[in-house]
């Protein structure tokens, strides 16, 4: 059987072949857009580092009645917080919400590391904020970002439901796949095949679906270059009312 350490040697190479694609690729768009796709480069980056130091064995410690992974904090502490803040980001919502995404997200995989590393009520808090935070992670994307969304243009509200739906997705299926986990009914090499495979989907996937509709964003670059309000940014104009005399 192929050593769990051989697979995400493996996934890094993947990882920076991926990451070189999507620094091209990002080249290539008007340099008003570069901003939203250099930081997708820097989590894929980030993403085949933590992924080597993690097949090499660097940065691993005991805590309590488990051990963490340096390279796999790294990269999932860079990579998921960032990817659901872009996605808060899309709808158009003030910045507290999507700050309020990115801390949802932060304590949902700090519970994954508390269920995996202690026994007793705080796994059970762990196990309790990953299932608890993604109902509330549903309602907000569903709810009050869906609302701001609504106020955007339809090109751009188009591409804020494909970008939550994706990245609930995936997410929902990796939770699904963390309850398996802790619960001990994968095997060494299929858990790690099935995880490599997931956060590259989650990644390099959501990085090349937003480099393909990043152009949806070029009216709030063309707002932001001519001094418009952010808050005014893409909203639906109302009808003109008549004010001529009757």
């Amino acid at each position: 059987m192929i050593e769990p350490f051989v697979v995400r040697f493996a996934s890094a190479g993947i990882y920076a072949v991926s990451a070189v694609v999507l620094l091209a690729l990002a080249r290539r768009k008007p340099p008003a857009l570069r901003k939203y796709c250099y930081p997708f480069v820097a989590v894929v980056v980030a993403s085949g580092l933590g992924v080597g130091l993690w097949g090499a064995g660097i940065g691993t410690f005991p805590v309590a009645n488990g051990t963490l992974e340096g390279g796999q904090l790294l990269t999932d502490y860079v990579a998921y917080p960032f990817l659901f803040g872009f996605a808060a980001f899309v709808s158009g919502a003030a910045r507290r919400s999507v700050g309020g995404v990115i801390a949802l997200i932060v304590v949902m995989r700090l519970g994954y590391d508390f269920a995996a590393v202690f026994e007793g009520p705080l796994a059970l808090a762990g196990t309790g904020a990953i299932l608890v935070g993604y109902l509330i992670l549903l309602g907000l994307f569903f709810g009050p970002l869906a609302s701001a969304a609504a106020a955007q243009p339809p090109a751009r509200e188009l591409f804020y439901k494909k970008t939550r739906n994706l990245a609930l997705f995936a997410f929902g299926v990796l939770i699904a796949w963390a309850m398996i986990q802790i619960a001990g009914l994968l095997d060494t090499f299929t858990a790690t095949v099935t995880l490599e495979y997931l956060d590259l989907l989650l990644r390099v996937g959501f990085a090349g679906f937003v480099f393909a509709n990043v152009e949806t964003l070029s009216a709030e670059v063309d707002a932001e270059s001519d001094g418009t309000p952010g808050s005014a940014v893409g909203q639906r104009a109302a009808p003109a009312m008549d004010t001529s005399a009757d």
